[in-house]
Protein backbone atom coordinates (compact mmCIF):
# COMPACT_ATOMS: atom_id res chain seq x y z
CA UNK A 1 0.00 0.00 0.00
CA UNK A 2 0.99 3.60 -1.05
CA UNK A 3 2.56 5.74 2.18
CA UNK A 4 0.70 8.39 1.11
CA UNK A 5 -2.65 6.92 1.05
CA UNK A 6 -4.81 6.75 3.87
CA UNK A 7 -6.57 3.73 4.92
CA UNK A 8 -9.18 2.38 6.94
CA UNK A 9 -9.80 -1.55 7.85
CA UNK A 10 -12.53 -3.60 9.63
CA UNK A 11 -10.80 -3.49 12.70
CA UNK A 12 -10.73 0.53 13.47
CA UNK A 13 -13.57 1.78 16.01
CA UNK A 14 -16.83 3.58 14.31
CA UNK A 15 -15.16 7.17 15.67
CA UNK A 16 -11.82 7.07 13.73
CA UNK A 17 -14.00 5.87 10.68
CA UNK A 18 -16.07 8.97 10.68
CA UNK A 19 -13.00 10.80 11.01
CA UNK A 20 -10.60 9.59 8.44
CA UNK A 21 -14.00 9.96 5.99
CA UNK A 22 -14.25 13.71 6.98
CA UNK A 23 -10.45 14.97 6.41
CA UNK A 24 -9.02 16.56 3.45
CA UNK A 25 -7.57 13.19 1.88
CA UNK A 26 -9.12 11.37 -1.07
CA UNK A 27 -9.22 8.13 0.77
CA UNK A 28 -11.07 6.32 2.12
CA UNK A 29 -13.35 7.69 -0.14
CA UNK A 30 -16.59 7.16 -2.03
CA UNK A 31 -15.44 3.55 -2.75
CA UNK A 32 -14.69 3.07 1.21
CA UNK A 33 -17.75 4.05 2.04
CA UNK A 34 -20.08 2.22 -0.31
CA UNK A 35 -18.23 -1.10 0.80
CA UNK A 36 -19.11 -0.30 4.51
CA UNK A 37 -22.97 0.48 3.32
CA UNK A 38 -22.99 -2.63 1.91
CA UNK A 39 -21.59 -4.49 4.88
CA UNK A 40 -23.93 -3.11 7.22
CA UNK A 41 -26.54 -4.12 4.96
CA UNK A 42 -25.32 -7.84 5.19
CA UNK A 43 -25.29 -7.47 8.56
CA UNK A 44 -28.81 -6.78 9.10
CA UNK A 45 -29.83 -9.22 6.65
CA UNK A 46 -27.77 -11.45 9.38
CA UNK A 47 -29.59 -10.30 12.33
CA UNK A 48 -32.98 -10.94 10.93
CA UNK A 49 -31.74 -14.09 9.95
CA UNK A 50 -30.47 -15.18 13.59
CA UNK A 51 -33.85 -13.28 15.24
CA UNK A 52 -35.84 -16.07 12.80
CA UNK A 53 -34.26 -19.25 14.27
CA UNK A 54 -34.99 -21.70 17.04
CA UNK A 55 -38.86 -22.52 17.97
CA UNK A 56 -41.30 -21.61 15.46
CA UNK A 57 -38.87 -21.20 12.82
CA UNK A 58 -37.89 -25.07 11.98
CA UNK A 59 -39.65 -25.01 8.79
CA UNK A 60 -37.59 -22.29 7.54
CA UNK A 61 -34.06 -23.20 8.62
CA UNK A 62 -32.50 -23.85 5.58
CA UNK A 63 -33.29 -20.65 3.68
CA UNK A 64 -32.24 -19.17 7.01
CA UNK A 65 -28.77 -20.39 7.12
CA UNK A 66 -28.67 -19.96 3.38
CA UNK A 67 -28.98 -16.10 3.74
CA UNK A 68 -26.46 -16.68 6.78
CA UNK A 69 -23.60 -18.06 5.10
CA UNK A 70 -24.26 -15.68 1.87
CA UNK A 71 -24.08 -12.44 3.95
CA UNK A 72 -20.79 -13.32 5.55
CA UNK A 73 -19.99 -13.90 2.15
CA UNK A 74 -20.81 -10.39 1.42
CA UNK A 75 -19.25 -9.03 4.08
CA UNK A 76 -15.52 -10.55 3.66
CA UNK A 77 -15.69 -9.72 -0.45
CA UNK A 78 -16.85 -6.02 0.80
CA UNK A 79 -13.44 -6.01 2.93
CA UNK A 80 -11.44 -7.19 -0.06
CA UNK A 81 -12.72 -4.59 -2.14
CA UNK A 82 -12.64 -1.54 0.23
CA UNK A 83 -8.65 -3.11 0.44
CA UNK A 84 -8.09 -3.35 -3.30
CA UNK A 85 -9.90 -0.07 -3.74
CA UNK A 86 -7.53 1.81 -1.87
CA UNK A 87 -4.43 0.28 -3.04
CA UNK A 88 -5.41 0.50 -6.54
CA UNK A 89 -5.36 4.51 -5.89
CA UNK A 90 -2.26 4.36 -4.42
CA UNK A 91 -0.82 2.50 -7.37
CA UNK A 92 -3.05 5.22 -9.84
CA UNK A 93 -1.22 7.68 -7.61
CA UNK A 94 2.62 6.13 -8.24
CA UNK A 95 1.77 5.56 -11.73
CA UNK A 96 1.29 9.66 -12.09
CA UNK A 97 5.40 9.97 -10.79
CA UNK A 98 6.51 7.25 -13.75
CA UNK A 99 9.42 9.21 -15.72
CA UNK A 100 7.76 10.12 -19.05
CA UNK A 101 10.91 11.63 -21.21
CA UNK A 102 11.31 8.82 -23.57
CA UNK A 103 8.93 7.05 -25.93
CA UNK A 104 9.46 3.75 -24.10
CA UNK A 105 8.86 5.71 -20.58
CA UNK A 106 5.85 7.83 -22.23
CA UNK A 107 4.11 3.76 -23.58
CA UNK A 108 4.80 2.44 -20.12
CA UNK A 109 3.25 5.20 -18.03
CA UNK A 110 0.26 5.10 -20.29
CA UNK A 111 -0.14 1.58 -19.78
CA UNK A 112 -0.02 1.84 -16.22
CA UNK A 113 -2.75 4.32 -16.11
CA UNK A 114 -4.90 2.86 -18.16
CA UNK A 115 -4.82 -0.74 -16.01
CA UNK A 116 -5.43 1.58 -13.27
CA UNK A 117 -8.31 3.45 -14.56
CA UNK A 118 -9.76 -0.02 -15.41
CA UNK A 119 -9.44 -1.16 -11.71
CA UNK A 120 -10.94 1.84 -10.82
CA UNK A 121 -14.06 1.06 -12.97
CA UNK A 122 -13.85 -2.80 -12.31
CA UNK A 123 -13.68 -2.78 -8.47
CA UNK A 124 -17.03 -0.43 -7.91
CA UNK A 125 -18.82 -3.14 -10.42
CA UNK A 126 -17.64 -6.03 -8.14
CA UNK A 127 -19.37 -4.57 -5.60
CA UNK A 128 -22.03 -3.22 -7.31
CA UNK A 129 -22.40 -6.99 -8.20
CA UNK A 130 -22.36 -7.60 -4.19
CA UNK A 131 -25.16 -5.45 -3.47
CA UNK A 132 -26.72 -7.38 -5.92
CA UNK A 133 -26.00 -10.47 -4.80
CA UNK A 134 -27.05 -9.05 -0.89
CA UNK A 135 -31.04 -8.43 -2.33
CA UNK A 136 -31.13 -11.96 -3.65
CA UNK A 137 -30.03 -13.28 -0.57
CA UNK A 138 -31.73 -11.12 1.42
CA UNK A 139 -35.22 -11.54 -0.16
CA UNK A 140 -36.51 -15.15 1.06
CA UNK A 141 -36.19 -13.03 4.39
CA UNK A 142 -39.16 -10.95 4.08
CA UNK A 143 -41.70 -13.24 3.89
CA UNK A 144 -40.20 -15.66 7.17
CA UNK A 145 -38.71 -14.06 9.24
CA UNK A 146 -39.79 -12.88 12.73
CA UNK A 147 -42.13 -10.19 12.50
CA UNK A 148 -40.25 -8.04 15.05
CA UNK A 149 -37.41 -7.20 12.70
CA UNK A 150 -39.00 -7.24 9.65
CA UNK A 151 -38.18 -3.62 9.53
CA UNK A 152 -34.57 -4.41 9.53
CA UNK A 153 -34.41 -6.54 6.83
CA UNK A 154 -36.27 -3.52 4.79
CA UNK A 155 -33.40 -1.30 5.89
CA UNK A 156 -30.98 -4.12 4.38
CA UNK A 157 -32.15 -3.64 1.14
CA UNK A 158 -32.14 0.18 1.07
CA UNK A 159 -28.53 -0.43 2.46
CA UNK A 160 -27.99 -2.63 -0.83
CA UNK A 161 -29.62 -0.22 -3.00
CA UNK A 162 -28.21 3.26 -1.15
CA UNK A 163 -24.64 1.55 -1.81
CA UNK A 164 -25.34 0.64 -5.76
CA UNK A 165 -26.58 3.80 -6.54
CA UNK A 166 -22.98 5.11 -4.55
CA UNK A 167 -21.10 2.73 -6.99
CA UNK A 168 -22.83 3.68 -10.26
CA UNK A 169 -21.83 7.46 -9.50
CA UNK A 170 -18.42 6.49 -9.20
CA UNK A 171 -18.15 3.84 -11.81
CA UNK A 172 -19.41 6.90 -13.89
CA UNK A 173 -17.02 9.59 -12.99
CA UNK A 174 -14.19 6.96 -13.65
CA UNK A 175 -15.81 5.95 -17.14
CA UNK A 176 -15.12 10.10 -18.07
CA UNK A 177 -11.36 9.27 -18.35
CA UNK A 178 -11.98 5.81 -20.49
CA UNK A 179 -11.05 6.89 -23.94
CA UNK A 180 -11.53 3.44 -25.33
CA UNK A 181 -15.24 3.67 -26.59
CA UNK A 182 -15.32 -0.24 -27.03
CA UNK A 183 -14.28 -0.29 -23.42
CA UNK A 184 -16.51 2.59 -21.98
CA UNK A 185 -19.57 0.70 -23.66
CA UNK A 186 -19.23 -2.19 -22.08
CA UNK A 187 -19.04 -0.93 -18.48
CA UNK A 188 -21.51 1.54 -18.86
CA UNK A 189 -23.55 -1.48 -20.05
CA UNK A 190 -22.50 -3.76 -17.14
CA UNK A 191 -23.16 -0.69 -14.76
CA UNK A 192 -26.69 0.35 -16.06
CA UNK A 193 -27.74 -3.94 -15.72
CA UNK A 194 -26.60 -4.22 -12.36
CA UNK A 195 -28.46 -0.44 -11.35
CA UNK A 196 -31.50 -1.63 -13.20
CA UNK A 197 -32.16 -5.01 -11.55
CA UNK A 198 -30.84 -3.89 -8.21
CA UNK A 199 -33.56 -0.95 -8.48
CA UNK A 200 -36.40 -3.59 -9.59
CA UNK A 201 -35.41 -6.00 -6.80
CA UNK A 202 -35.18 -3.24 -3.86
CA UNK A 203 -38.67 -1.83 -5.29
CA UNK A 204 -40.60 -4.99 -5.37
CA UNK A 205 -38.97 -6.06 -1.63
CA UNK A 206 -39.79 -2.85 -0.26
CA UNK A 207 -43.44 -3.12 -1.58
CA UNK A 208 -43.03 -7.06 0.36
CA UNK A 209 -41.90 -5.54 3.17
CA UNK A 210 -44.68 -2.60 3.95
CA UNK A 211 -47.68 -5.35 2.92
CA UNK A 212 -46.61 -7.65 5.58
CA UNK A 213 -45.88 -4.76 7.89
CA UNK A 214 -49.64 -3.99 7.29
CA UNK A 215 -51.02 -7.69 7.36
CA UNK A 216 -49.12 -8.08 10.75
CA UNK A 217 -51.20 -5.03 12.28
CA UNK A 218 -54.53 -5.46 10.77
Amino acid sequence: MNKEVNTVSWDQSLREVMKQLGEAEPTPGGGSVSAIVAALGAAMTSMTAHFSQGEGYEEVQVEVNQALQDMDKIRSACEHLMNKDMESFGQYIEALRLPHHTDKEKQERKQTLQTMKLQSIDIPLQLMECCLYGLYSASPLIEICNRTVLSDVGISIILFEASAQSLLLTVEINLVTLQDEEQHHYYQQRADSFMQKVTTLKQKCLTQVRQRIASDHA
